[in-house]
């Protein structure tokens, strides 16, 4: 659809606003946001800035006097604020998202130095990017675990929130204290997986503040719900990047020329070399009692919370698309939104995104958040999603079309597709289930 006058106003805003930012002050080292291509989807047309070609499917457009590619709505690759490949260029997405109050162009800059600064880290570092299958057996129900996790974010949130250096290095010192704790509690594929996305996202974060000049970070003062392990990090890494500018103002060029440092074990052997003990600083009593009390009730609340999640999907199956596949022939999970996931008792609930591929087919759904649409999916092994799924069951979309011929079915609606060469449709009423053969 042609792009009306005011929608190239602010796709010219945004690209605008990136290169005002970029040029107020170095974010990070050989890191230039004007370097990498950024594709921008406004809710009805995708806007592609500094791209060297015309790609298949995009025309070129004067935004304003700035020049861009113009894709007729969403380009498929675009699902979320991310990176994608687009021809063999990596290019920083953006989309905006409906359930979020229209943001800002100097918002949107942000968000996009955020993704460009991925490019960047896939091409430089890419030893930061964490498993993301980890997140799915992290151990979020032990309380144990928990309680420390609420000692060193609170610790942190009290490192940063005092300008007395000896103050805020023996909060530091605490918080790392009640990490070693933990991690040395845990498997150590779980503690890699956090200083991983503490690399990839919490530096991210802490150059996305950077670009507007905010250099505070907003820790809970009751710590993160107990299953939010991938939104802690992109907190607890820019908090961590932030003392890092205090007790190590060198370290983000250090960082560039060793990046198989950790971002704790790096601010740990800062504070080793410099003056003054150790921790002089303690919870009291109370509040220590308060951590255990509170990570008990969280984690049982949580335990409680997916069996209740699970129950209220299956309340809501009177209209549903199943698709089912063969067990030892399982679909293939190729694209999912991880902040928007939840494990369920047995499955995964999806309320944004999630690409099936199989060898006789494929299925995708994209909705805005809070569009009420969710996708249950169920593994066929051990493992949540990389064992395979074996059944996919979506509920809360409008309608849906189908259509069969022979062995062949389809099925489509406003945000959801569907093929496979090998399969059954079966209709009852409502409810249409895919048996893939």
């Amino acid at each position: 659809m042609a792009p009306e006058p005011v929608e190239l106003s602010r796709a010219a805003e945004l690209s605008r606003e990136i290169a005002h930012l970029a040029a107020k002050r170095e974010l990070w080292p050989n890191f230039d946001p004007l370097s990498v291509p950024v594709a921008y989807y406004d809710g009805r047309n995708t806007y592609l800035f500094r791209y060297p070609v015309v790609p298949e499917g995009f025309t070129e457009v004067n935004a304003c006097g700035y020049p861009a590619l113009l894709f007729d709505g969403r380009h498929p690759a675009v699902v979320a604020n991310s990176t994608i490949d687009l021809d063999g260029t990596p290019v920083a997405s953006l989309l905006t998202d409906a359930a979020i109050p229209r943001q800002t162009p100097v918002d949107l800059a942000s968000m996009a130095i955020h993704e460009a600064f991925h490019v960047f880290q896939s091409r430089h570092h890419p030893t930061w990017a964490p498993d993301i299958r980890t997140l799915f057996l992290y151990p979020m129900t032990e309380s144990a675990l928990l309680q420390l996790r609420r000692i060193e974010t609170e610790s942190l949130r009290r490192a940063l929130s005092t300008d007395d250096r000896q103050e805020k290095s023996s909060w530091t010192r605490r918080a790392l204290e009640a990490r070693k704790d933990r991690f040395s509690m845990m498997d150590a594929g779980f503690s890699s997986y956090e200083r991983q996305e503490e690399l990839l996202e919490g530096l991210a974060a802490y150059v996305e503040a950077l670009s507007v000049g905010r250099t505070n970070v907003d820790l809970p003062e009751n710590g993160f719900p107990a299953d939010d392990v991938r939104g802690r990090a992109y907190k607890i890494g820019h908090a961590l990047a932030v003392l890092l500018d205090t007790f190590a103002p060198d370290w983000k060029g250090n960082l560039e020329i060793d990046d198989s440092q950790s971002l704790d074990l790096y601010l740990a052997r800062a504070l080793d070399d410099a003056a003054g003990s150790g921790a002089t600083v303690e919870f009291t009593r109370s509040e220590m009692d308060d951590f255990e009390a509170g990570a008990e009730y969280d984690t049982t609340t949580v335990r409680e919370r997916r069996v209740r999640q699970r129950e209220a999907f299956e309340s809501r199956t009177a209209n549903s698309l199943t698709v089912i596949a063969p067990v030892k022939r399982p679909l293939r999970v190729t694209g999912m939104d991880p902040s928007n996931v939840t494990i369920v008792d047995g499955g995964v609930l999806h309320t944004r995104y999630i690409a099936l591929a199989g060898s006789s087919g494929r299925f995708e759904m994209m909705y805005s958040t809070g569009d009420g649409v969710s996708a249950l999916t169920e593994a066929a092994g051990s493992h949540p999603t990389s064992s395979g799924i074996r059944r996919l069951q979506v509920v809360g979309y409008d309608k849906l079309d189908t259509r069969t011929d022979k062995t062949t079915v389809e099925v489509s609606g406003n945000g959801l597709s569907a093929r496979f060469d090998n399969a059954t449709l079966e209709e009852h009423g409502s409810r249409f289930t895919v048996r893939v053969k």
